[in-house]
């Protein structure tokens, strides 16, 4: 049984417990706490965990030291950093190098499929580094001669002992004789690395060049091996890639908050098994992991580096950010114009925003659209700031702000307090918006070279085209536009410039690529073309990519439509659309299509991608009426039945969100050595009304779902959609599935770790009770509670208990105790 709480948005939470961190630096665990955390989080794992400080070298943490220093192993994709290091010193790729992946690379010898998603666009050095991209780095070791690598990974310590204070440590090796990309891409057996090794180049690479003895147990008295000379726009490009790996790249579903990193998977010496890495370092610089598993792939070890961070900065599954009225967050924003930093709750801040991004806005259903939009926004990016100690700065950096906020815009805020925008998966979305799309609204993936989820492709918008910035113009002197290009290598043409032209345009009519001529040639990006001449001559001057450039003389005119990036929320086509009569969630559902509206407490705890790297899954089948006049709908793995007037969308949701809950369960059981025991086809039965569902199973009202064996029944999906409830109460359904299906676990322990893995902790640690049970007296109580309050609170009880053993045994061990029969 689940019940309709309210729902902890796990991912809010941990930005936030990142943000409280940056702006007062937690005390560093001790040694012995990390070392049982890298302990627990490997568990009965065969592999390898370094824990090291890389401003010193000294490692807080090692598991199973033989394998950490005694052996080398192919490095897989985790050389890729610096085999992108070794080619942008050797000058074969630049910030504006780029490469279509072709689905893999063939050549020399070695034959190695890309795992990423397909891209339209091509790939820039950190995307390739984020997907890991063997197209691109195959065909860039082609490139790349055996002297420039070698010299790269000797400089870092590849190919000679690190001097740990450990005895027996291999070497390595690095490769010799004829050069083929297999080394570049690290696999084959001719470049081998230990994991201490890789871990000290890391630290070297991450904190600008300082190479380090790896010291155990001690305080290193040597501070540096070498110090190495690293261009800082080549670190700046190779941190980017990793970033990237975290936030939508190989590492993506891991979950991980406030670090960045890099996965590698390679083949063992057997040519069958692969073995996994993950090298990841707090945002700080102060923590690195590494996670070596054998049997794995990368995205495994990213996982179980997990728990190693949490450790480190107190960020476990239950723990909340700051709080200010009533439960709200608390946002640290600074008002730049005049150096301050405020805090304060989150609904005051958003209606600074609204006072400042839409203060003339004369329509209440526009205003709710931005204010929801201004909300998710602050939510996806809190920490942005965090090296400097606040959470988001009062300028279009992020949002503006002002501190002067009207009635309007407290109302606007009041009316839909705690609302934000999520995907079909439970995520909290990229909430852009502008000013003004000009007619049709950008796509991510064409504009800035990023991967663009759905809701991000761009849609036509004829109730901008009737609004003031439907047409501009503007003309700009041949001299002074030049003058104006000459300040970026990237449209520097020389002293003249010749001719413009938009080489190709998106499907919204945007400049995607501009060429430029003069004394040289350069091809770019519409958008950077027009940040470029927005930087030297001014925003206005070009207010959008949506423009056509024609020479006339002496002086180039531009004609286009829009102002700003376009992407995502119109506000002057909100405002016709609301003027029209549609309300905020109809403008919200045109200009971010296929997501929905939730709570800020209904996220889930880990993100919603799947294993394979892919956060949007499709419904396969749809099979025609039964004779009861219900209609099915099939993912891979689970079937729903539904009433023929239920909410098409609803039930592509709950299909999505049980996916995204199999993968995220799969993780956790694999992490703890357990093999997923696949309970076969599960059934979601979505009765049409309360009524029915109470009818047919003989629960109360205020029970959402119930779960018997391979069927989970619900209330209508419309209406836990509505509530921000939907993908929570099928996380904790399918994991009463899983958790019957390893053994006969008590119900106390199932119900507690259902509501962990559903993301439901940090709620019911708000739920105040006096309860003091015995194991035994809340087993018997949840069987029937009396009321809705009552069970609110037993499942809080139960969640305390699951919590405890958490902390005290490690996740792993529970999802262990649970097979074993609790």
């Amino acid at each position: 049984m689940t019940f309709k709480s309210q729902i902890s948005n796990l991912r809010f939470l941990l930005f936030a417990g990142v943000l409280a961190s940056a702006c007062a630096p937690p005390p560093r665990p001790a040694p012995e706490g990390l070392q049982q955390a890298a302990e627990r989080a490997l568990g009965g794992r065969e592999g390898t965990v370094l824990v090291m400080d890389p401003e010193d070298g000294r490692l807080r943490a090692v598991v199973n030291p033989r394998l950490a220093f005694e052996q080398a192993f192919p490095p897989g994709s985790a050389i890729k950093p610096f085999t992108a290091l070794a080619a942008l010193r050797a000058g074969l790729v630049d910030r504006d190098s780029r490469r279509a992946c072709r689905g893999g690379y063939a050549g020399r010898g070695t034959e190695i499929a890309c795992s990423h998603p397909r891209s339209a666009s091509p790939f820039d050095l950190p995307r390739a580094l984020a997907y890991s991209c063997n197209d691109y780095f195959g065909h860039l070791g082609e490139r790349l001669s055996e002297g420039a690598f070698h010299a790269t990974l000797a400089s870092f310590g590849f190919g000679a002992r690190t001097g740990v204070n450990a005895g027996g440590e291999a070497a390595g090796g690095l490769p010799s004789g004829e050069w083929g990309p297999a080394a570049a891409l690290g696999e084959g057996d001719r470049l081998l690395v230990t994991p201490v090794q890789l871990l000290a180049a890391y630290a070297a690479l991450v904190n600008g060049g300082r190479l380090h003895r790896p010291r155990q147990g001690e305080a290193p008295t040597e501070k540096e091996r070498a110090r190495l000379p690293i261009s800082p726009a080549h670190r700046a490009l190779l941190l980017a890639g990793m970033r990237s790996a975290v936030g939508y790249g190989t590492a993506a579903g891991a979950g991980l908050v406030g670090v960045f990193g890099k996965t590698g998977t390679s083949t063992a010496s057997d040519q069958y098994r692969t073995q996994g890495w993950f090298v990841g370092f707090t945002e700080d610089g102060r923590l690195a992991v590494l996670v070596f598993l054998r049997r794995a792939h990368g995205s495994d070890c990213a996982a179980v580096a997990r728990p190693i961070f949490e450790a480190y900065t107190g960020l476990g599954p239950a723990v909340a950010g700051p709080q200010g009225q009533e439960g709200q967050p608390v946002v640290k924003v600074r008002r730049v114009s005049e150096a301050v930093t405020e805090q304060l709750p989150l609904e005051e801040y958003i209606a600074g925003v609204l006072a400042a991004e839409a203060g003339a806005e004369g329509e209440a259903e526009a205003l709710k659209a931005q204010a929801v939009a201004s909300r998710t926004f602050a939510l996806r990016n809190l920490g942005r700031h965090a090296r400097e100690g606040y959470d988001l700065c009062s300028t279009t950096h992020c949002q503006r702000y002002v501190a002067a906020r009207g009635e309007r815009g407290r109302g606007a805020a009041g009316g839909t307090a705690g609302t934000v925008l999520r995907d079909r998966a439970g995520q909290l979305v990229d909430a852009y918006f502008h000013a003004a799309c000009g007619g049709a609204t950008a796509d991510l993936e064409a504009l800035w070279g990023e991967a663009a989820p759905p809701y991000l492709r761009g849609v036509t918008d004829d109730s901008c085209a009737t609004m003031p910035h439907r047409r501009w113009e503007q003309v700009v002197p041949e001299a002074r536009l030049a003058a104006a290009l000459r300040g970026d290598a990237r449209s520097d043409v020389g002293a003249r410039l010749d001719r413009i032209v938009v080489a190709h345009r998106d499907a919204g009519g945007r400049a995607e690529w501009v060429a430029l001529e003069g004394e040289r040639r350069r091809l770019l990006r519409g958008w950077d073309f027009k940040i470029i001449v927005g930087r030297a001559l001014g925003w206005d001057v070009l207010k959008s990519s949506r423009f056509e450039v024609a020479r006339a003389g002496a002086d180039f005119v531009f004609r286009g439509s829009g102002f700003g990036h376009g992407l995502g929320l119109c506000q002057e086509g909100a405002h016709v659309l609301a003027r029209r009569g549609a309300s905020y969630e109809q403008i919200l559902s045109h200009y971010y299509p296929g997501t929905v509206l939730g709570n800020e407490e209904g996220g889930a705890e880990h993100g919603s991608v799947g294993r394979d790297g892919s956060a949007w899954i499709r419904p396969v089948v749809m099979r025609p009426p039964r004779a009861d006049g219900r209609l099915s709908l099939a993912s891979e793995h689970f079937r729903a039945s539904f009433p023929a007037g239920a909410d098409r969308g609803a039930v592509e949701e709950a299909l999505r969100a049980l996916e995204a809950a199999r993968a995220d369960l799969r993780g956790r059981l694999a992490a703890a050595g357990m093999r997923p025991n696949e309970p076969g086809v599960v059934e979601l039965f979505a009765h049409e009304t309360t009524a029915d569902f109470i009818a047919a199973t003989g629960q109360p009202g205020w029970v959402a779902a119930v779960t018997r064996g391979l069927r989970i029944e619900t209330q209508p999906l419309g209406a836990l959609r509505r509530r921000g409830a939907l993908a929570t109460t099928l996380r904790h359904e399918y994991a009463h599935t899983v958790i019957e299906a390893l053994g006969r676990a008590p119900r106390w322990l199932a119900e507690g770790l259902a509501a962990h893995v559903a993301g439901e902790g940090a709620a019911l640690a708000r739920v105040k009770t006096d309860l003091h049970l015995s194991r035994g007296e809340l087993e018997r109580r949840l069987a029937r509670p009396a009321s809705a309050a009552e069970m609110r609170a037993l499942y809080a009880a139960a969640y305390r208990e699951v919590l405890a053993r958490i902390r005290a045994e490690g996740e792993s061990t529970v999802w262990r105790r649970v097979g074993a029969g609790g």
